[in-house]
């Protein structure tokens, strides 16, 4: 089984040295909204809270996939 989350950026905000992300995740039918840090590394605050409705595989994915999404969005503004 191949899960692909789909991303969209709903906002941005600097808080001291990192930024936070509000981040708009979608999985076929469902739609979740997250906030996620970014200090140099992808980190999601209350995780448990945020994701709790999730089945664990499905958190998983949605975490490996959104730090990448979220470095991979840090790394084209720096080049």
């Amino acid at each position: 089984m191949d899960i692909k989350f789909n991303f969209k950026v709903l906002s941005v905000t600097e808080e001291k040295d990192s930024k936070c992300y509000v981040v708009q995740c979608s999985y076929q039918k469902s739609r979740r909204v997250i906030k996620a840090h970014y200090d140099g590394s992808v980190y999601i605050p209350d995780y448990q809270q945020q994701l709790a409705a999730m089945p664990n595989l499905d958190r998983t994915i949605l975490d490996i996939q959104l730090a990448s999404f979220i470095l991979k969005k840090e790394k084209r503004k720096v080049q």
